[in-house]
């Protein structure tokens, strides 16, 4: 059974609205719930649904915005499928983002007026050999008044991003599917190849798939690349930094009756490289008052392993089609999360279509996330306090809405609204941190609205 793929394009940018939450300016390449810094696992099944011997061209903008003037981001992307006649699909894509706004900076809330002020930048010559000049970083120094959490609100950013990948029928009962994609910002690029293989079974009711994505990410901070562990201001060690990403993901897809399918993917990946947030601190505080004593630049572990089942199920009752889907997950930095999701596809008379969906996602805190430390304890070996590796729960509320205004052409709409809780207060806390709000996380909303045309 193949249930048509319906605004591809608002889906991937529904995904989109959900990774940008707690964004920074240098790492906004999450793509859906999973915790900071997880790669999603490549699409081991990855072929669409349009028919055959047509052109499918789409086309979207998103507008996503946080509360309390926040990130905001604007996205536009395109789309082109050619499905030929011989079952041979090639598809492109085209994505471009602007982002600006303000995002946490680590450091918590305090009863006096905060400053930070940058690393200070270091020329070299001779490949680093020697220091001949200092620079100051007098230009990212900011002020945040007491009480208010500490936001970095000078970033501003936009992206390019290519996608091409191609399909094959190497036989009747086999596919294979090559692809890669780059994307460019300011102080991030990043350059993937993924390759995967689909085998039907059974009379095409199952479908056992393998796919296999390679990335290489390269972050230049604007700021440079701060020493991890050292105190706000000192001088930067670096321009650049190399992040490796190794995914597998395996998967089986079968058919129970002719409207009611199942699928179980299980996906592994391996990251090495640097998966520090340069632009992120740490606050050591005073264990009497609370106050703050010291920021230190945050360090995360330069490994990560990551394990997820993905089970889903799709069931079609005429028009409307249900589909609900969990997802488990747990990496090395101690994370675990699962992910619970359902929508319900409902016609509207004979060309509308309206899709309601919630989506519930918890995780635990990363083993090296702490809110503070208190100047006397011993500094961890690995420490950050971005609310993304903390512990918390989020609820995303959409609602999909498409019209056919003829055969070949499709407008459609969607709307989210995501709100992510977890820990306020901690009581335990020295002096006037155990009433002070300690949670940064965000509430967003989205909107997108797009265009599906189908040539024949």
């Amino acid at each position: 059974m193949q249930l048509k793929n319906r605004g591809s394009v608002a889906a991937a940018l529904g995904l989109l609205a959900a990774g940008l939450l707690g964004a920074s300016p240098a790492q906004a390449e999450d793509r859906s719930d999973a915790p900071a810094g997880a790669v999603p696992s490549p699409n081991a099944y990855d072929q669409t649904a349009s028919e055959v011997g047509t052109v499918v061209a789409d086309s979207a903008v998103l507008v996503y915005q946080e509360d309390d003037h926040r990130v905001r981001a604007i996205e536009s992307e395109t789309g082109l499928t050619w499905n030929a006649a011989n079952g041979m699909i090639v598809s492109g894509k085209f994505t471009y983002d602007s982002l600006t706004g303000a995002t946490p900076n680590g450091a918590v809330r305090s009863r006096y007026f905060q400053t930070f002020v940058p690393p200070r930048k270091t020329r070299f010559i001779g490949g680093g050999a020697g220091v001949i000049d200092t620079l100051t970083g007098a230009s990212g120094r900011y002020t945040v008044a007491p009480n208010q959490l500490p936001v970095d609100k000078g970033f501003k950013d936009h992206r390019e991003a290519y996608d091409l990948g191609v399909t094959l029928p190497v036989s009747e009962s086999l596919k294979l599917s090559v692809g890669g994609d780059a994307s460019n910002e300011t102080d991030y690029s990043s350059y993937s190849a993924r390759a995967s293989l689909a085998k039907d079974l059974n009379g095409k009711n199952t479908t056992l798939s393998l796919g296999f994505n390679y990335e290489r990410d390269s972050i230049r901070p604007f700021i440079g690349v701060p020493r991890a562990l050292s105190y706000m201001g000192d001088m930067i060690v670096g321009s650049a930094r190399v992040k490796q990403v190794y995914s597998l993901v395996a998967g089986v897809t079968q058919v129970l009756t002719p409207n009611w399918l199942v699928q179980v993917n299980y996906s592994f990946g391996n990251t090495r490289g640097y998966q520090t947030d340069p632009y992120k601190i740490f606050e050591l505080v005073d264990t009497a008052t609370g106050d703050p004593f010291y920021y230190i630049y945050e360090k995360r572990p330069d490994r990560r392993t990551r394990n997820s089942i993905y089970a889903a199920t799709k069931f079609a009752i005429g028009s409307a089609v249900t589909d609900a889907s969990v997802r488990w997950y747990h990496d090395s930095w101690g994370i675990d999360s699962m992910t619970y999701a359902l929508s319900e596809h409902m016609p509207v008379g004979k060309a509308t279509y309206v899709e309601p969906s919630l989506r519930f996602y918890r995780q635990t805190a990363a083993n090296f996330y702490r809110h503070y430390l208190g100047i006397d304890e011993p500094t961890l070996a690995y420490v950050s306090s971005d609310s993304r590796l903390g512990r918390f729960h989020a609820w995303t509320f959409g609602l999909k809405a498409g019209v056919h205004i003829a055969r070949s052409l499709e407008i459609y709409g969607a709307a989210e609204r995501y709100v992510q809780e977890g820990q306020r207060f901690d009581r335990t806390a020295p002096g006037v941190l155990a009433h002070t709000d300690l949670f940064s996380g965000s509430r967003s909303v989205s909107l997108i609205s797009g265009v599906r045309f189908t040539f024949h």
